[in-house]
């Protein structure tokens, strides 16, 4: 069988990128005030860290995986650390379908459903709803899968799925 993954980068939100902007600012003044003094230079490799941390490590991925009748849901950090958020059997799944499609409409609105965002956070972009139900609660996921992704599970759940 073929194992189909989707990669998708989660855009970084406002305050990181701007807590970014404010310690790169903050490591220049330091560094010109730093040849001065040079007892303020600790401070600039400091700021200059904790710059780097906000700039170039503090990047989420998720994964999401299907594979012979199972899909797998993944958080990626830094490109380096893997957690895997769940993994279920499509006997599990009850319907994966377009958000705002009127067949998920008593899920989406049901305050018991258990609703998780795995999606990039781009406005504009599309993205899919998987409804998941376990021994004791149902979860609703939103998720950005491609098209080679639903056509791996449309193979042989075709009537759990409904395209766009």
């Amino acid at each position: 069988m073929l194992e189909i993954y989707v990669l998708v980068e989660q855009k970084k939100t406002m305050a990181k990128r701007l807590l970014a902007c404010f310690f790169l600012a903050i490591t220049i003044a330091f560094l010109l005030m730093g040849c001065m003094n040079m007892y303020i230079l600790p401070l600039a490799f400091l700021t200059g860290g904790l710059w780097y941390l906000f700039q170039f490590r503090s990047s989420k991925e998720f994964e999401y995986s299907y594979f012979d009748g199972e899909v797998r849901f993944a958080k990626v950090m830094n490109k380096s650390r893997r957690k895997s958020l769940c993994v279920h059997t499509m006997e599990d799944v009850l319907q994966i379908a377009p958000a705002g499609d009127r067949s998920l409409y008593k899920y989406e609105t049901d305050s018991s459903v258990k609703k998780l965002d795995y999606t990039s956070g781009e406005k504009g972009r599309p993205y899919y709803e998987i409804v998941i139900k376990n021994d004791a609660d149902l979860k609703l996921i939103k998720f950005e899968p491609d098209e080679k992704y639903l056509d791996a599970v449309c193979m042989k759940y075709a009537q759990k799925v409904i395209r766009a």
